[in-house]
């Protein structure tokens, strides 16, 4: 039988366990609903517009949820998402840098479309300028 050992590094494994975290809270909202109300994964699944077969992937965390359909999920639950970021303890997010030389960067004339498709604008200097996804909403 073959077996292999699958190595995470910290960026990553702090995002699995952040998304391993999120889909436990929807499936204790989920299994809370069901025995107070008998809701069942077909009815979340026609209140958001889509099939019960991905809502079941979705709750069973076999595909991934965006931040919009996380709040999706949990509104048509009759429950509301709440994030709450904390500082990590001193020390145990270090940044390492890496060796590789940095990747090269596109040509200034490609720099106004690569912007623009990343939600961004170009300053007069041709360096891209990222806006947040609240600077998106308003715009």
């Amino acid at each position: 039988m073959t077996s292999f050992e699958l190595e995470l590094d910290e960026k990553s494994r702090a995002g699995a366990e952040f998304m391993a975290r999120v889909i436990d809270e929807i499936r204790r909202a989920v299994a809370a609903e069901k025995t107070r109300r008998k809701l069942t994964q077909q009815a979340i699944a026609e209140k958001i517009g889509t099939s019960r077969a991905v809502v079941n992937r979705q709750i069973g965390g076999l595909e991934n949820l965006t931040a919009r359909r996380i709040g999706e999920l949990l509104w048509a639950i009759g429950w509301e998402p709440h994030f709450e970021a904390r500082p990590i303890p001193e020390g145990n997010n270090e940044i390492i840098r890496p060796t590789a030389t940095a990747p090269r960067q596109p040509a200034n004339e490609n720099r106004g479309a690569r912007a623009s498709a990343l939600g961004g604008n170009t300053n007069r200097d041709g360096d891209h300028e990222q806006r947040s996804a609240a600077q998106l909403a308003y715009a």
